[in-house]
C-alpha cells in the first residue's frame, strides 16, 4: 500500500511542476509581452536600421547585393528581409525581429533536448522570452533577433547530435550552424567551440561525421569574400567597437546568463549542492558547455582589441541559460530562476520602458517631409562616414522621404561641423544633421538663426528658398 502511494506522488510531482512552472510563464510571458509592445509603440529607426531599411528596400537583386555586400554585417537576416514584402513603416520593418524572438523562445518546447525534463524544458523556454537583451533585439531591425534564433536551433541540435551521433543529426547541427554564421560571424565562435567539444567527445567516432562539414562551405567562402568589407571597417575609422578590459569584463561574462546573471547562477549551483540525486541530461551539459567555451574564445578575442561588443555574444546566450536550468535540481530552483528573470523583466518594462540610446536621423527627416525639399544636405556627425559608398550616399539621406513619396535628392556632405554644411546647403537645400552631444549648442544656435526643428542630437533646417 504504502509503495503504491509513494509512486501515485511521484506520478503527481512531476505533474504538480510542470503545471506550476507553465502557469508562472505563461502569465510572465503575457504580461511582459504587452509591457514591451506598449514600449516600442513610437520609437523611431536607429542609423543602423536605417542602413537595414535602405539595404532590403532595393528593387532589383543587383541593386540588393551591392547595398548588403557593402554593409559588415552576414548577409542571411537581409535577403530574409528583402524577399519579404518591402517595409512601409517602422512596424513592419521590425515585424520579423518580434516573429525570431518569439519562436526562438518557443523552440525548446518544439523541439526538445534529449533526456531533458519538461520542467527544465519549460524554464529555458521562459528564460529565452524573458531575457533583456531579447527586449531590445525585438525592437530592432537588425540581425540579433535572428541570430538569437539560429543559435538556440543550433545548440538543440548540437545536444541532439551529441546523445545520438548519427550522420543524419550532424547534418541538421552543421545546417543550423551555417545558418548562424550567415547571420552574424562572431556565431562562428559557437560552431567552433561545438565541434571541439564533439571531437574530444566521440573522438575517432566524429570522422564518419565529416560529410556534414561540406555544409560549412557555403558560410566559409561568403566570409573570406567579405572579408575586405570586415577589415577596412575593423582598422578605419569607422571602427567604434569598444575594448574588453578588467574594468568592463564583468558585462560581457554576465551577458548570456541574464540580469542578474551572478545571481541565477548561484541558485542554480546551490540548488545542485542540495539535490544531486537529478540527473543531468549529457547532451545537454555538454551543449551548455559550448556556450561557456564559445563566450571565452570571444572574450579572449576582444581583450584588448577594438573588436566586440556586448550584443556580439548573443550567439552564447542560448547555451548560457540552458547550462542554468541544466545545473538547476528541483522545481524551486527552476520556479526561482524563472520568477527572477520575470521579476527583472516586469522591472525593465515598467520602470525602464525601452529607449533609442543610438544615433537616429528619422525625426529631423520627419520634420521635413512637409515641406516636400527638392535638395538635402546631410551629416550623419561621426568620423567614419566618408568611408560610405557613394552610391550609399543618397539612398540614406534620401530613405524617410522616398518611403513617404516626397522625391528629394540627398548629397551627404563629410563634415562634423554643422556650421559647415549650412554653408554647403546655401538657401536652396534642406539640411538634416546628426551630431554629438559637444556639437549641441551649435546646433541651437544655427537653429536660432534658420528657424530650424533641433532637438538633442539632430538638427533639420527647412530650405530658405521654400520659405
Amino acid at each position: 500500500m504504502s509503495t503504491a502511494r509513494s509512486a501515485g506522488l511521484g506520478a503527481r510531482r512531476p505533474t504538480g511542476e510542470v503545471l506550476a512552472i507553465a502557469l508562472l510563464s505563461a502569465a510572465l510571458a503575457v504580461v511582459v509581452l504587452v509591457l514591451r509592445i506598449a514600449a516600442a509603440r513610437g520609437l523611431p529607426l536607429t542609423l543602423d536600421e536605417t542602413f537595414t531599411g535602405v539595404i532590403t528596400s532595393q528593387s532589383s537583386l543587383g541593386g540588393f547585393v551591392r547595398e548588403a555586400r557593402r554593409d559588415i554585417a552576414a548577409p542571411l537576416y537581409y535577403t530574409i528581409l528583402w524577399l519579404l514584402p518591402h517595409a512601409s513603416s517602422d512596424a513592419t520593418l521590425r515585424l520579423p525581429s518580434w516573429f525570431f524572438m518569439i519562436t526562438a523562445s518557443g523552440l525548446p518546447l518544439l523541439w526538445r533536448v534529449p533526456r531533458q525534463s519538461r520542467p527544465a524544458a519549460i524554464a529555458w523556454a521562459a528564460l529565452l522570452f524573458l531575457w533583456l537583451p531579447g527586449a531590445i533585439f525585438a525592437t530592432q531591425a537588425r540581425p540579433y533577433a535572428l541570430l538569437f534564433l539560429t543559435a538556440t536551433a543550433q545548440t538543440i541540435a548540437f545536444a541532439r547530435l551529441v546523445d545520438q551521433p548519427t550522420l543524419k543529426r550532424a547534418i541538421v547541427w552543421t545546417a543550423c550552424a551555417s545558418l548562424t554564421i550567415l547571420t552574424h560571424y562572431m556565431g562562428a565562435a559557437l560552431g567552433l567551440a561545438q565541434g571541439l567539444l564533439l571531437v574530444a567527445t566521440l573522438r575517432a567516432g566524429a570522422l564518419k561525421l565529416w560529410p556534414s562539414l561540406l555544409l560549412l562551405l557555403v558560410p566559409i567562402i561568403e566570409t573570406i569574400t567579405h572579408f575586405q568589407v570586415l577589415s577596412s571597417v575593423a582598422s578605419g575609422d569607422a571602427n567604434w567597437w569598444p575594448q574588453i578590459t578588467f574594468a568592463n569584463l564583468s558585462s560581457y561574462v554576465i551577458y548570456g546568463f541574464g540580469a542578474f546573471g551572478l545571481l541565477a547562477l548561484m541558485i542554480a549551483l546551490g540548488s545542485r549542492y542540495l539535490r544531486r540525486g537529478e540527473p543531468i541530461p549529457r547532451g545537454a551539459a555538454i551543449a551548455s558547455l559550448a556556450g561557456v567555451v564559445a563566450l571565452a574564445m570571444l572574450i579572449i578575442a576582444g581583450w584588448g582589441r577594438s573588436l566586440i561588443v556586448d550584443r556580439y555574444l548573443t550567439s552564447c546566450a542560448p547555451a548560457l541559460m540552458l547550462a542554468l536550468v541544466t545545473v538547476a535540481s528541483g522545481a524551486a530552483a527552476r520556479l526561482a530562476l524563472v520568477g527572477l528573470s520575470g521579476a527583472v523583466a516586469l522591472y525593465a518594462g515598467v520602470a525602464e520602458p525601452i529607449e533609442v540610446r543610438e544615433t537616429s536621423m528619422e525625426w529631423a527627416a520627419q520634420q521635413l517631409v512637409p515641406f516636400h525639399p527638392q535638395q538635402l544636405k546631410f551629416s550623419l556627425g561621426y568620423k567614419g562616414q566618408h568611408t560610405l559608398a557613394m552610391e550609399t550616399r543618397p539612398k540614406l539621406g534620401e530613405y524617410f522621404f522616398r518611403r513617404a513619396g516626397v522625391p528629394t535628392k540627398a548629397e551627404l556632405v563629410t563634415t562634423l561641423d554643422g556650421r559647415e554644411l549650412v554653408r554647403a546647403a546655401g538657401r536652396d537645400a534642406a539640411i538634416l544633421w546628426i551630431f554629438y552631444p559637444a556639437w549641441q549648442p551649435v546646433a541651437d544656435s544655427i537653429a536660432m538663426s534658420r528657424r530650424c526643428f533641433v532637438r538633442p542630437l539632430q538638427l533639420a533646417c527647412p530650405a530658405l528658398s521654400a520659405r
